[in-house]
């Protein structure tokens, strides 16, 4: 009987050879899978959480001003300030609280700081090139931008002053905005009540990432999602993941609903006129 060579005991055929490579370099290209996957949720992950906070932020800065606004129609400003909204912009009047410095201590000796009015003109508006446009002729936006104007009194501003009057770009990323209006009763796109209480009752503020279409900000999507419906009321019925929203209670509201009863009453009067002049 012919015995097996001890130097081939435990060796391996061509076949297994080529088996077991096949093999690991499938866990490998398993591995590498897994891996990039998990890099890019991670980066996806990332990105939201990012997206999340500075959305959260704005909403919560542009919240916290409109919860302070208050219902005047002239406190030394020129003609009568108020509360005016648009769909990509809002200005209204609002109060602060003093800065945290002038709560310090001073000495007899040392200089005071300068006195803070506790009334301030805020405006929000969505920033479009009015020259150039996008791809596609849709708007190129450059963001979010805040105006502050600081002095009471606007006929002496010095609007070259940064500390009376400034510009803030607020979150170049962000490429869509929009103010929606409740009186009480319906919610609009636009708001200027010019008697009485001028303040509507809740205010729904949304941010975006996407850039605004070019039908969104010419409000032809309204066409298709009338605020007339309530399903539409507080916006389209599409999926949108890059945007967020927060509705404000204003607090200085009259209960009354006086300013449902001005827009009414301005509403008839405007029907009115056409129907006299016709």
């Amino acid at each position: 009987m012919r015995r097996a060579d001890p130097r081939m005991v435990g060796a391996l055929t061509l076949l297994e050879t080529v088996v077991a490579i096949s093999l690991i370099a499938m866990l490998i290209s398993a591995l590498l899978s897994f891996y990039t996957q998990s890099v890019g949720v991670r980066e996806q992950a990332a990105l939201a959480a990012d997206r999340t906070q500075i959305a959260r932020q704005v909403l919560e800065r542009l919240a916290s001003e409109l919860r302070g606004c208050i219902g005047v129609e002239q406190w030394g400003f020129p003609g009568e300030q108020r509360l005016v909204g648009e769909r990509r912009r809002i200005s209204f009047v609002t109060a602060f609280l003093p800065d945290e410095r002038l709560y310090d201590y001073f000495g007899t000796f040392d200089r005071l700081l300068p006195g803070q009015h506790d009334l301030r003109e805020i405006a929000y508006e969505l920033w479009v090139d009015p020259h150039n446009t996008a791809e596609g002729g849709e708007p190129l936006v450059g963001g979010i931008v805040r105006t502050e104007k600081r002095t009471l009194n606007q006929f002496v501003i010095d609007e070259e002053d940064p500390l009376q009057i400034r510009h803030d770009l607020w979150s170049h990323e962000l490429g869509y905005l929009e103010f929606r209006y409740f009186d009480g009763v319906e919610w609009a796109t636009t708001w200027d009540v010019t008697e009485g209480n001028p303040l509507p009752h809740l205010i729904q503020i949304t941010v975006g990432f996407g850039s605004v279409s070019r039908d969104e900000y010419e409000d032809r999507d309204l066409d298709r999602f009338p605020l007339s419906d309530p399903e539409f009321a507080l916006g389209d019925n599409l999926e949108h993941l890059d945007r967020y929203s927060t509705i404000v209670r204003i607090q200085a509201a009259d209960r009354l609903f006086s300013s449902r009863l001005q827009r009414v009453g301005r509403q008839f009067s405007e029907q009115m006129g056409v129907k006299d002049g016709l």
